[in-house]
């Protein structure tokens, strides 16, 4: 990846843009949102219009990001308005942004920037800044700031850090790197405010999803064969008013800490007929983004997911996919 190259395009393509849209991946997560709110403090620097779309709104623990304003997620809105300019960000493809039936409705085919850090990026845009080595993607957003001169206001400090904070998780998984501890570094000194940001992600557990997660840790069993601990979320498992996210991420990465087995996976049963599986692992000589990919879906090499088609049942005390 070619910083001053891309990055050049990109600013150039910005400047010509008339009305551009910003599209974060469904059920975003804090990189997502803090990737788009750094690129929206910076257009409006440049004085520049533009639109945010994603499928779902925040969590509430995040919502503070974009100050407790709802993001458009209605297609119908946006499918008469000839954006000329499309960013996406933190998404491996069109699809898991959620947008690829709104894009291909547009009469007239936008631009597409696709601001991204996941290995397993399709590379989609007619610009692609895609570093996979970057452990976030308001990582690599830093990186294009810092090459343009963007002034860091404190707002896009926040933002930066958050994504670094949630793609790290608190800079303890192995993704982590002197040079994200370098960036938290200087947005903190750029007013980043680390106590604030690193709560609102790491602690936000309710005793209701404690209990849930009691459920799915009951079910954790071990195969030897593949030195894998499996664990499965039903829909029963949820009580009203609990995101799938809060409940499915937060046993994933709790999982990541187990020592003793090469990874961890989560099959957790969906309401369209699909299974969603949730792949960890700490091993250094283990790519969970292969597995997914063949698996249709993606992710990082230490922490990735998919979907596949079928039920989980319950035959004689073991969980199956049928």
């Amino acid at each position: 990846m070619d910083i001053s190259l891309v990055g050049k395009k990109i600013k150039s393509k910005i400047n010509q843009a008339t009305n551009i849209l910003i599209i974060i991946h469904q059920q975003p997560d804090a990189d997502a949102l803090g990737s788009l709110v750094a690129i929206s403090e910076w257009l409006d620097s440049m004085g520049k219009d533009y639109t945010h779309f994603c499928l779902d709104q925040p969590k509430p623990n995040l919502s503070w990001l974009l100050k407790f304003e709802p993001l458009i997620n209605d297609q119908k809105l946006l499918k008469e308005i000839n954006f000329d300019l499309v960013i996406v960000l933190d998404s491996g493809d069109l699809k898991y942004a959620g947008a690829q039936e709104l894009i291909s409705s547009f009469s007239i085919k936008p631009f597409i920037i696709n601001i991204d850090h996941h290995p397993t990026n399709w590379e989609f845009g007619d610009i692609n800044l895609v570093d996979p080595k970057a452990v976030s993607t308001t990582e690599i957003i830093y990186k294009l700031f810092e090459f343009l001169n963007v002034e860091i206001t404190s707002t896009i400090a926040n933002a930066m850090l958050a994504g670094i904070i949630y793609d790290t998780y608190n800079f303890t998984n192995p993704n982590t790197t002197h040079r994200s501890l370098e960036i938290a570094s200087k947005l903190l000194l750029a007013g980043a405010q680390l106590y604030q940001v690193s709560n609102s992600i790491l602690k936000t557990k309710s005793v209701d999803t404690l209990k849930v997660w009691g459920k799915i840790l009951v079910r954790l069993s071990y195969s030897p064969e593949f030195d894998l601990a499996t664990t499965v979320i039903t829909k029963e498992d949820f009580t009203e008013g609990m995101t799938e996210s809060e409940v499915t991420e937060g046993v994933a990465n709790f999982l990541n800490n187990l020592s003793g087995v090469k990874a961890a996976m989560i099959l957790q049963q969906l309401d369209d007929g699909f299974i969603k599986g949730s792949l960890r692992t700490n091993n250094d000589l283990i790519d969970v983004s292969k597995l997914a990919k063949i698996l249709g879906g993606g992710g990082h090499k230490k922490a990735a997911g998919f979907k596949v088609k079928g039920r989980l049942i319950k035959k004689d005390g073991v969980w199956k996919i049928v």
